[in-house]
């Protein structure tokens, strides 16, 4: 480090920005959750370095990984970073109204599986009001890990440092196909019979297109154009206008009013769990652990599975 006389030019941001992307590994994904573009990422951890005049990641073209020096720091600078977070930012936990309690929940998740979720919320704990925070689903990991959510509703993420999860249920991956298409009347769709097809595909904001993407490649689809949407609905009904085929998780049938799209589940199965998260090591409010306790326990009840949707 630079020597006493001279004093460090730190800054919190810096701070939260090297412990995001020592968690994330990707300058990419360090950016979309605060953001900035992938070289304002690359700009400010290389600033804090040759501040401290410490190498902080090792960085090649495929990916990005903590020098043993970076891997002691984090060690030392994440959990300083979270106290001061909590000391400097109004927090629900701390300043929200008693019977407030703010949920985020990942995009593709609130239209199918929450309204079920908050009318159950509301019959057992009618004192308590739910307000919903919709957005992508690295953002939700993000208000939960900065307690400006109390809770989430995800899709299970490749990284839960710092979070504590309980499974609600497991979902399954569907062909969404139009009335017309070769496979509309088929029970089951096996992924290697999506070779050669248009397919119509959720963007990465949903958490679903990682999923799918290894799927296609384990089965040899490939070379088949595929759109990125945003909306499941969109999906739902490009596939049912014949211009492709789609591919959702099966509780997102929930949220498409399509008459004339069937969803279809594909084997083999590739199942993903459905989770709610908070923070690790942080006790909830009396009424956020209210709302947690009754969604775990009446999970099986109120939201529906794949299996359910599909019967």
């Amino acid at each position: 480090m630079k020597n006493g006389a001279s004093a460090l030019s730190v800054s919190l941001h810096q701070l939260r920005l090297f412990v995001t992307l020592a968690r994330h590994r990707s300058f990419t994904r360090a950016g979309d959750e605060f953001g900035i573009t992938q070289s304002a990422v690359s700009r400010s951890i290389r600033e804090l370095e040759d501040e401290i005049a410490l190498r902080l990641f090792d960085r090649t073209t495929r990916q990005v990984a903590l020098t043993e020096t970076g891997r002691k720091l984090l060690a030392r600078i994440a959990p300083l970073v979270e106290e001061l977070e909590a000391t400097l930012r109004p927090r629900a936990q701390e300043g929200g109204e008693p019977g407030v309690v703010n949920l985020a929940s990942s995009c593709g998740l609130t239209a199918s599986v929450l309204p079920a979720m908050l009318a159950s919320c509301r019959e057992r704990l009618p004192d308590i009001t739910v307000v919903v925070m919709d957005r992508p689903q690295n953002a939700v990991l993000q208000l939960v890990r900065s307690g400006e959510a109390e809770l989430g509703v995800v899709i299970a993420p490749d990284n839960l440092d710092e979070l504590a999860a309980e499974h609600i249920f497991t979902d399954g991956l569907a062909a969404v196909v139009g009335g017309q298409h070769r496979l509309s009347a088929a029970a089951r769709i096996d992924w290697r019979e999506l070779r050669g097809t248009p397919l119509l595909l959720l963007d990465d904001d949903t958490g679903s297109l990682g999923v799918i993407e290894t799927e296609l490649a384990r089965y040899g689809v490939s070379g088949a154009v595929r759109q990125k949407l945003t909306q499941p609905s969109a999906v739902a009904r490009m596939a049912e206008a014949g211009l492709g085929l789609g591919i959702l998780p099966m509780h997102a049938r929930l949220a498409c009013d399509s008459a004339h799209a069937r969803f279809i589940p594909l084997v083999p199965d590739s199942s993903r769990t459905i989770m709610l998260v908070r923070r690790k090591n942080r006790a909830l409010r009396a009424s956020a652990a209210s709302v947690w306790s009754h969604a775990v326990a009446s999970s099986s009840h109120t939201l529906i599975s794949g299996q359910a949707v599909e019967a």
